[in-house]
């Protein structure tokens, strides 16, 4: 054996066979023009060639900056050379690279995840070291990482919400390796020479088509997989392009990631696009394109056109995003269902949506009586129409319903998360119901943080008698004694009857139902889930707007 060696072996889809195909355009230009060092040998596999690029010599990017102000630096060059080693082995072709010979590969060539399930069928959920995830629930994209190997659940990865796009970890008492990280290469540590990557290989190849994996924590791959395949991402985008324009009601429009502040105005922008409206509907999009929906392409809805927020602050910068990333919604393809989110395609298990969408029906609520409208209002100019501001809004249900308007009221408790929380938007005492408002149903990640927000204030109050008491004072001193003393009385020792309501102003869907986006739905569901753990009751409403 040799000393301990990592690798990052990659493996080639099944219908490539000749080596020069993993390469991108660049590099084939390269190796046809005779700038590129080839060897082959039959001591690799059933047989192998090497690639090595040269680069000219040049002066590093820091050169200019330090000789601007430094005398006497010697004209330093460096010479970038890399490699690309591609064999054949067990009817499959695998490619190594070295130094930054990946960038020379196609990854339309290359199984997008051929390094995460190896990886996922060789290491134990418990002892995980990093992850590298991307929360759909709250848009959230990222690595946790630890010093120490931990649970697989200690990072927080709860069904399906967080999607592991990377992982890694030493494996213990397995001749296999000593640690590995898959994405979709596979990054391999262990004693052994470049000679004996072909066994590994083999190996590796026989656990990424294993299926162990689905009895440990990594289950939750297959409830929601990112596409990370070109080939199939540039499908999806056609399809999606294609529903657009044949006026299908798959998706809708959305704004990624969340903010404070409120929305006033929304825009599209993009040739000959120039109107404002209170909410973003896809229908307003095909309603300006007009004619020109059947000119509409992938380049377009990708860097063309986008859409745009205008807040309530005036320093606020307008916020814009591209109409692909504005997309939600699913579509079914190969028979395959998929799903778009902030401009990232998902693949969704069927049953898993189907489970979603049950809870989803069982936790919405129609109104006993129509709710109080939301108002719309128009600039001067006439040419931009929006709403009022979820504070206004409130304030105003609060008077009609004779319930305590708490939005932006912060409760100090030092016992609580961050010492600060908001306990809802609208407190009915009566009828004991913490009441959250949001404008719109159309941001994934907002209603996330939305649920979340209000899952999380509850189960402060349920769980921490001085937050009831902080609730009780701020009332008082917005209200009077004796609504004090009534909620005091509604709360009790454990808020026994309780429920927490989600109320959206929002515009039904084409179909005529009211919806929020996929991804949401699973937050809602699994927030409403811990909510009734603790006895609480969950309703979600929908307040009509007066476009409706």
């Amino acid at each position: 054996m040799g000393k301990s060696k990592t690798y990052s072996l990659y493996l080639a889809k099944e219908d490539v066979t000749d080596f020069e195909d993993v390469f991108t355009e660049t590099a084939k230009d390269r190796i046809k023009a005779g700038d590129v060092t080839l060897s082959d040998t039959d001591d690799l596999g059933e047989a192998a060639s090497v690639f090595v690029f040269e680069n000219v010599p040049k002066h590093p990017t820091w050169f200019s900056d330090v000789t601007g102000v430094f005398d006497g630096i010697p004209a330093i060059k460096n010479k970038s050379s890399c490699a690309v080693v591609v064999f054949r082995h067990v009817d499959r072709v695998f490619v190594t690279t070295f130094a930054h010979g990946w960038q020379y590969i196609d990854d339309t060539k290359i199984e997008s995840d051929f390094g995460l399930r190896v990886a996922i069928n060789s290491l134990d959920d418990s002892k995980v070291r990093r992850i590298d995830r991307s929360n759909l629930g709250e848009a959230i994209k990222g690595v946790s990482q630890s010093a120490f190997q931990r649970d697989l659940q200690a990072f927080g990865i709860d069904e399906a919400l967080d999607l592991v796009r990377r992982i890694s970890g030493r494996i213990e008492d397995d001749d296999f390796a000593n640690s590995v990280s898959g994405a979709t290469a596979l990054k391999i540590t262990r004693e052994m020479t470049l000679a004996e990557l072909p066994e590994v290989a083999e190996e590796a190849l026989t656990r990424s088509q294993s299926t162990d994996y689905q009895s440990s924590g990594f289950y939750i791959i297959d409830k929601v997989r990112p596409i990370l395949d070109r080939v199939v991402l540039a499908e999806l985008d056609a399809k999606a392009v294609e529903i657009i324009s044949d006026g299908a009601d798959n998706f809708e429009l959305s704004m990624p990631g969340w903010s404070e502040e409120d929305v006033v105005y929304y825009g599209l922008k993009g040739p000959g696009l120039r109107d404002r409206f209170p909410d973003l509907l896809m229908s307003h999009y095909r309603n300006a394109l007009g004619e020109k929906i059947g000119d509409l392409d992938v380049e377009t809805i990708a860097r063309k056109h986008g859409v745009f927020a205008e807040f309530n602050n005036d320093s606020a910068v307008k916020k814009r995003w591209s109409i692909k990333k504005a997309l939600v919604g699913s579509v079914v393809h190969n028979g395959g269902l998929y799903a778009i989110s902030e401009g990232d395609w998902f693949r969704l298990d069927q049953q898993f949506k189907t489970d979603i969408d049950a809870a989803f029906g069982a936790l919405k609520q129609d109104w006993a009586t129509p709710p109080l409208m939301i108002v719309k209002k128009v600039s001067e100019d006439g040419k931009k129409t929006g709403f009022e501001s979820e504070l206004s809004y409130n304030q105003r249900c609060a008077v009609k319903y004779g319930q305590v308007c708490l939005d932006q009221e912060m409760l100090m408790v030092p016992a609580s998360p961050h010492g600060k929380f908001e306990a809802c938007d609208l407190l009915d005492i009566a009828n004991k119901r913490l009441i959250h408002v949001k404008k719109s149903s159309r941001q994934s990640s907002v209603l996330s943080h939305f649920f979340k927000q209000g899952s999380n204030s509850a189960r402060i109050l349920k769980t921490i008698p001085e937050a009831r008491d902080a609730l009780v004072k701020k009332v008082g001193d917005l209200t009077d004694a004796a609504t004090a003393k009534a909620l005091e009385d509604a709360l009790g020792d454990s808020m026994d009857g309780w429920t927490v309501e989600f109320h959206i102003v929002d515009a039904p869907r084409k179909n005529g139902e009211f919806m929020i986006p996929f991804f949401s739905r699973i937050t809602l569901r699994d927030e409403a889930r811990m909510l009734k753990g603790m006895s609480f009751d969950v309703c979600l409403r929908f307040i009509p707007t007066p476009s409706a």
